[in-house]
């Protein structure tokens, strides 16, 4: 039994020390993998806050009310104002388990064996997570254990009854989200104005509050790139250099998932959208732990607390309905 016991812990103890050693770089890949979640790393949209019972966004949605003219002798206002306010999140957590076979242990204890063993059980965790949060980026996950979404942060109806950071959407108007309804309208005919308008909305004539990517599926994107074939094509170079395809749209890189359905088309301000997570537990491995009722069967977890969440709404938009034939 005792070598059977110094055997486990050997390989929990290689395992664990591997994956540490590995992890900036796991995060590096599971990050550069596909083009939205590249672009937020790149842009420092990755965002650490420390423990707490909840991530909270700072809003500011009314102006002063004290701005004023005044003359000769005048008197100003001194009133104070409310115009913040907060949004709360709640921490989500993406989980991986690592399970080990006590006799695929003692079958492959050979330090070659070993070694390619836990490569393949690494890598394909790292490989799922990639998939998962792309995944999770284009669902809808209201009321789900899962990351918020885009189809979560900027909704199709951004004025139903719902609650989005822990405030009411319906009766703040400041809060809600831009959108463009193409159902029944082809790209052809209409697509380049419904992104004009789109574009236009969010920005609403502020520098600062335009979008700076656009994000759709295959098709729209596909059926932005013909209108533009016949032109000089304008890349983004930091996405191209990373192998990333995208086309500008008005100086706007935009970039497609096969996660995101064929009839959306998100227009977003990422300096207003971020990934927050706990550096504490940033894509870390458990401990090792007995499975019950199974002999020398074992099993660790790859965890990370985090959330996707934006603190003005009013900058991103999406087109949906758009029709695919």
């Amino acid at each position: 039994m005792a070598a059977v016991h110094s055997l486990t812990e050997a390989l929990d103890n290689l395992y664990t020390t591997t994956w540490q050693n590995m992890k900036s770089e796991a995060i590096d890949n599971i990050f550069d993998a596909t083009p939205f979640w590249f672009w937020l790393k790149e842009h420092g949209r990755l965002k650490t806050v420390e423990g707490g019972r909840f991530i909270t966004e700072p809003l500011r949605y009314a102006k002063s009310e004290r701005v004023q003219f005044i003359g000769r002798g005048g008197t100003v206002n001194l009133d104070r104002n409310e115009y913040l306010t907060v949004a709360v999140y709640h921490w989500k957590y993406l989980v991986d388990s690592i399970v080990r076979f006590g006799v695929d242990d003692q079958k492959n204890r050979g330090k070659n064996q070993i070694i390619n063993q836990m490569q393949s059980d690494l890598d394909l965790s790292k490989d799922s997570l990639v998939d998962k949060m792309e995944e999770t980026l284009f669902a809808d996950n209201t009321n789900s254990l899962n990351f918020l979404g885009l189809q979560d942060l900027v909704q199709d109806d951004p004025t139903s009854n719902e609650t989005v950071g822990g405030i009411n959407q319906s009766t703040n108007t400041w809060w809600r989200n831009k959108t463009v309804d193409m159902t029944g309208e082809s790209f052809a005919a209409f697509g380049l104005a419904r992104m004009r308008t789109l574009f236009n909305n969010c920005g609403n004539n502020r520098a600062s509050d335009f979008p700076d990517l656009i994000v759709g599926g295959q098709t729209p994107y596909e059926r932005y790139e013909d209108t533009v074939e016949e032109q000089k094509r304008i890349v983004n170079k930091t996405l191209g250099d990373a192998s990333f395809e995208n086309i500008e749209y008005k100086g706007v890189p935009m970039i497609w998932s096969p996660q995101c359905a064929n009839t959306r088309m998100y227009m977003l301000n990422t300096k207003h959208m971020n990934f927050t997570y706990d550096p504490m537990m940033f894509f870390d491995m458990t401990e090792w732990k007995p499975i019950p009722d199974q002999v020398n069967d074992r099993a660790a977890q790859i965890v990370t607390a985090g959330e996707l969440v934006t603190g003005r709404r009013r900058v991103h938009g999406v087109i949906f309905g758009q029709d695919t034939d």
